[in-house]
């Protein structure tokens, strides 16, 4: 059995105090901002740096504190145009060089990360951070002297710094140095007796060395302070099978699998060791579940033939070896074994057959290992299918709230905009995101006292006592009004009657003509999701099933008059792309999201959607920078689509 010791290289993240060049108020916005980022609430911390940036774009602090909100979101696009811009105002911003570099780490452009790194060190070279964050770059590059050398740096400059002693400690490992790195752990200890981590390394060490009675204490130590250790069970559990204590280690890889049933390697494991003790049968079963989080590992299928030979399931074990071939065809292994199997079952052309091919296959290599490059032909391409336990086809697990897990999540598009009612006190508190002439005019008509606004959610659901209310009215505005509410109350034939009444009225009246489009397309859309039709993309994976698609041809011709009566209309722009989504013209959907936000780059639900489809068609950079704006612009879930697919 491998021994896996996975040991996190911590970014060091850190706050100083600010110099603020304007008024009191803007001061504690910043502050609020700051603390919102300590207690881990992002999203308020964008909002507040937003209506500072709002007001005072000349001033660096809130670009560089918004990039940070970003860059704990997982956004580091987002996070490096922040930070580029608090660099343009401030070009001797310390802190926005090193998160730039700690974001440029994070998305593995380590050049970009050391070229910053090197540049707040030069601004202030007594800064400890910036040197264990380089010692960080660096040892994801394996220059792993360097990061020694980086991380010894920091440590000259402040001996408190516990993640620079861990990652000293693992570069130390890395170099032989064993004994610097127990020292390292020591020191750790001496400044924290209560670091798992710091216990959970110098197991490690402990093992490396041979010594399994103190891996063991260490062990028992980390998990004392975190008993939901996924790791140090891992770590324990093959301690205690080199010290031949097989049923404890059973029990810990037991322990990690309900700790995460997901936990590929520890069913693995735990198979590789039932098998070693004759428990044949839940191997298999362990198998079993790594075959469904992992489909394409060879060795997986060949393990598991080998042990239902054991049980003397040949058809199953032939199924298996079958499965290796199919996944790498030049699986020698996989043939012999797959050859004994058809023997003992008689079928001696089969075995004979597989015993030529894999025969053939030992030449081929044969003959690539003498330099014969025309051998290369039949392998590169089926070798280069093999898969790790750490493929992409994994399942994505994360602890972290909010965060998308399933790789196959249906993903819905922002809903299209229509005209509803408001309430006055949302008016008055400011919640209206999108303003529009034409509303203004309605309700500066009325005195507010029948208030529109232009939105994708309804806000308000209006009661039987407003309706009775639109009686005073004459038309067409009485008729408009009973649009409106038939619209949110979700009966489209009589709010498509109401609204075509208007537009015989007046002709020009471009809110009813864009809310009948919207009635109808609203009234599709729910006749579709009647007829189980696909109204959501499917973001990493298939389309469901194929769909009829819907003629929107009247909603279309509807929402173009809107835009010849006003071309810089974007309601009636954004809902046209939407269309065009439902009918998979994702190009010219995503063309006319651009169109949107060119005339008006404050529709973040542009920006939002635009990323899904980008997303769909494999613009990844081009995703992460959409959903980053529409995050920002308030769209929420739109960090949990840069973390789960822009990453």
């Amino acid at each position: 059995m491998n021994f896996k010791h996975t040991f996190l290289i911590m970014t060091v993240i850190v706050f100083y105090g600010f110099t603020v060049h304007a008024q009191l108020n803007t001061r504690n916005m910043l502050i609020r901002g700051q603390n919102a980022i300590y207690y881990d609430d992002y999203i308020t911390a964008i909002d507040n740096f937003n209506n500072i940036i709002a007001t005072k774009p000349f001033l660096s602090e809130p670009y560089f504190f918004r990039g940070v909100a970003k860059m704990n979101l997982d956004d580091n696009d987002g996070a490096i145009a922040d930070y580029d811009k608090a660099i343009d105002l401030n070009p001797n911003y310390f802190l926005a060089y090193m998160y730039r570099g700690i974001s440029y780490n994070n998305q593995k452009k380590y050049d970009r990360a050391l070229t910053d790194f090197n540049s707040a060190i030069k601004i202030d070279p007594s800064n400890p951070y910036v040197y264990a964050n380089r010692g960080i770059t660096k040892a994801s590059v394996s220059d792993y002297k360097g990061a020694e050398k980086d991380y010894s740096k920091a440590l000259l400059l402040d001996n408190r710094l516990e993640a620079a002693y861990l990652n000293r400690a693992l570069m130390r490992e890395r170099l032989e140095n064993k004994d610097g790195a127990m020292s390292d752990c020591n020191a750790v200890l001496q400044l924290n007796i209560f670091s798992d981590d710091a216990y959970s390394l110098r197991g490690y060490l402990w093992y490396t060395k041979k010594d399994y009675h103190n891996a063991i204490e260490d062990f028992n130590q980390a998990l004392k302070i975190n008993p939901k250790n996924e790791r140090v069970l891992m770590n324990r559990a093959i301690v205690w099978y080199e010290m031949k204590k097989y049923p404890e280690a059973l029990a810990d890889y037991t322990e990690v699998i309900k700790l995460n049933n997901q936990s590929i390697y520890a069913y693995y494991n735990r198979a590789l060791l039932r098998a070693e003790i004759g428990d044949y049968n839940n191997a298999i079963a362990d198998l079993d579940e790594v075959v469904e989080m992992n489909p394409n590992n060879i060795l997986i299928f060949f393990n598991r033939g080998l042990l239902k030979i054991d049980i003397g399931d040949l058809i199953g074990a032939y199924n298996d070896f079958s499965e290796s071939i199919r996944i790498y065809p030049d699986f020698v292994k996989a043939y012999m074994a797959r050859s004994s199997v058809s023997a003992e079952m008689g079928n001696y052309s089969e075995a004979e057959k597989d015993r030529e091919q894999a025969n053939s296959i030992m030449q081929r290599y044969r003959k690539m290992k003498a330099g014969d490059k025309n051998a290369l032909l039949d392998t590169t391409e089926n070798f280069s299918r093999l898969v790790d336990f750490n493929s992409k086809n994994d399942k994505i697990r994360d602890v972290i709230n909010g965060r998308i897990q399933d790789k196959n999540v249906i993903v819905s598009l922002q809903d299209i905009f229509y005209v509803q009612f408001m309430n006055i006190d949302s008016l008055r508190k400011g919640k209206v995101k999108y303003y529009n002439s034409q509303i203004m005019a309605y309700n500066q008509k009325y005195n507010y006292r029948y208030s529109f606004a232009l939105s994708n959610r309804q806000s308000v659901s209006p009661d039987t006592t407003l309706f009775e209310s639109f009686n005073a009215l004459s038309a067409p505005d009485i008729n408009f009004m009973r649009g409106v509410y038939y619209l949110e109350k979700q009966n489209y034939m009589k709010a498509i009657s109401e609204f075509d009444t208007v537009r015989s009225l007046q002709e020009d009246n471009i809110l009813a003509i864009f809310n009948e489009a919207n009635s109808r397309m609203l009234m599709y859309e729910y006749i579709e999701s009647i007829n189980n039709g696909m109204t959501s993309i499917l973001v990493g994976g298939e389309k469901s099933k194929e769909k009829v698609l819907t003629d929107y041809s009247n909603v279309l011709s509807d929402y173009y008059r809107c835009l010849d009566m006003d071309p810089t209309f974007v309601f009636a722009l954004f809902n046209i792309a939407n269309v065009y989504v439902k009918n998979e013209q994702i190009e010219q959907a995503i063309e006319t999201y651009t169109k949107v936000i060119n005339i008006d780059e404050s529709i973040a639900e542009a920006y939002y959607n635009r990323g899904i489809l980008n997303i769909y068609i494999g613009k990844k950079s081009e995703a992460g920078r959409d959903l980053s704006k529409a995050g920002e612009k308030g769209i929420t879930d739109a960090y949990n689509l840069i973390k789960r697919y822009c990453n």
